[in-house]
């Protein structure tokens, strides 16, 4: 497994933030992240990620538990997008995006990384990142995370929260796109959303969570059922086969 949590808890005075969370992601699996505000999605992220040291259990990512690893092979290894990124300088789009293979060191050209990103997803390389709407500087950090995670298979791990939220649908196609073909690539990905029938176009797994804890792990058909969603939402729930939006494959 590349990505592996036992008993994995966390909590801030009395509150347990993430309470004995265990998790399994395997080599290019897809895992989707679901539930309410404050369910604990993103303090998991953090916790994979090693930004936060979990109260209690165990996190290893390839094989290894994440503090054991050190800084520059976690950011070789450990791709992640935040909520927020704050960034405010004048650099230009093209600039933000090489910060990904920083990691990699000045010796190892990530040009035609940086070229095939810049292109796939239509990005005005040239442009100040200051001076972009919300959803092109939300664009602009997704390459830089997958300019990090690039070609490195099942060597990487990657973690993303929300990283739809601000993007319009052509932007969300091209993104399901390349999340599709570096899981291909054998890379292990988890990705919180609030989107229901996009995570049902793009997961292998989803896990259902509230109030910390994991209500429901397992596949699409599995997990997002009347029953469950009601249960983690706490709200009526209509179940559909046929969702509005589904993104198709590009050739």
């Amino acid at each position: 497994m590349t990505i592996s949590l036992a008993g994995v808890s966390y909590v801030v005075g009395s509150k347990h933030i993430v309470n004995e969370v265990d998790l399994e992601v395997g080599c290019g699996e897809v895992v989707v992240l679901l539930g309410p505000n404050g369910a604990g999605k993103s303090t998991l992220l953090k916790l994979i990620s090693g930004i936060l040291v979990p109260e209690s259990g165990t996190v290893k990512v390839l094989g290894k538990k994440v503090h054991e690893l050190g800084l520059a092979e976690r950011a070789r290894s450990i791709g992640v997008l935040t909520q927020r990124v704050a960034l405010d300088f004048p650099f230009t789009a093209r600039e933000v995006i090489a910060m990904g293979r920083s990691p990699y060191g000045a010796g190892v050209s990530g040009a035609a990384i940086l070229d095939e990103l810049v292109d796939e997803l239509a990005i005005d390389a040239d442009q100040d990142y200051l001076t972009m709407s919300g959803g092109e500087r939300q664009l602009v950090q997704i390459a830089r995370v997958f300019a990090q995670v690039w070609e490195r298979g099942e060597k990487a791990v990657l973690l993303m929260d929300e990283p739809m939220t601000a993007l319009d649908m052509k932007h969300q196609v091209q993104v399901i796109s390349i999340l599709r073909r570096l899981a291909k690539s054998g890379l292990s990905q988890i990705v919180v959303m609030h989107d229901i029938n996009m995570a049902a176009t793009i997961a292998d797994k989803v896990v259902l969570m509230s109030s910390g804890g994991i209500v429901a792990f397992g596949s699409v058909s599995d997990v997002l059922t009347e029953t469950l969603l009601e249960e983690t939402f706490s709200t009526p729930v209509e179940v559909s086969k046929q969702p509005y939006f589904r993104a198709k494959s590009r050739p």
